[in-house]
């Protein structure tokens, strides 16, 4: 058995919703919150772990019950969390929703800012698929980068998904990454910030996944494009965590052949 593994930060999201933001300086009540597990990566793999992929997680954690609160999360599914301690603290983001499903996140990285990963050959022998996210540290870029050449140079696929973090360092050094990917996801914000051609991108990579947001979806290859529409909903309540899922939808529908 091969794993899909994600490499990304483990992060606790507090998510509280409210009617709307205030002004600078001013207050806004709190109606409820509730506490999951978060981070894109984590948010993908859970995904495909509940579609019953075998899947493992690497990240960095704290050694608080934060941390415990993270692993269980993702264990309930099948996920197999491997670990690093770099900080007291797990990584937390807290999370406003207002009523139009607007979402402003505040990002305490704590462990998720401090890298220390330690992949094994073993790491790599027994993964088929390494998907990426940012975390939020200045090594983020370079760690990642030499995670997917080692999983090229060893057979395997490599999805990226580059966030704002990566999209805004701009396509000349995104790029040096896109030499060892298979497939990018990225918003329609993202992919304007890089202000380059889907073409620039088929250059490096087999696939580019777009997301538009309530327009759907576009995926780009050399033989062509296919546009995916979104489903209708009469109220957006929140667009937390819906990119990922949409990810792991696809990536199960692209190992199916579908």
């Amino acid at each position: 058995m091969r794993f899909i593994s994600g490499v990304g930060p483990a992060l606790v999201d507090r998510i509280s919703r409210i009617s709307t933001y205030p002004e600078r300086g001013g207050h806004a009540i709190v109606r409820e919150s509730i506490k999951q597990a978060g981070g894109a990566a984590a948010n993908t793999i859970f995904g495909l772990a509940s579609f019953n992929e075998p899947c493992r997680f690497y990240t960095t954690l704290g050694k608080d019950a934060n941390a415990d609160f993270f692993r269980s999360s993702l264990e309930k599914v099948g996920v197999s969390v491997i670990s690093w301690v770099t900080h007291p603290e797990t990584g937390e983001v807290d999370i406003y929703v207002d009523d139009e499903g607007e979402r402003t996140f505040f990002v305490h990285p704590n462990a998720a800012g401090r890298l220390k990963l330690k992949l094994e050959e073993k790491d790599y022998m027994e993964t088929n698929l390494f998907y990426l996210d940012p975390f939020p540290s200045k090594d983020s870029f370079d760690v990642h980068l030499k995670i997917a050449k080692i999983a090229k140079s060893k057979g395997c696929k490599v999805i990226l998904n580059p966030g704002y973090p990566y999209s805004s360092l701009g396509f000349c050094k995104l790029s040096e990454m896109l030499r060892y990917v298979d497939v990018v996801f990225i918003s329609e914000p993202e992919f304007r910030i890089l202000g380059v051609n889907v073409e620039d991108f088929l250059k490096f990579v087999k696939l580019l996944v777009i997301t538009l947001g309530k327009r759907g979806s576009v995926a780009h290859s050399k033989s062509g494009c296919a546009v995916s529409p979104a489903f209708k909903v009469d109220r957006v309540v929140d667009t937390t965590g819906a990119g990922d899922s949409f990810a792991a939808g696809f990536i199960k529908a692209m190992k199916k052949g579908v």
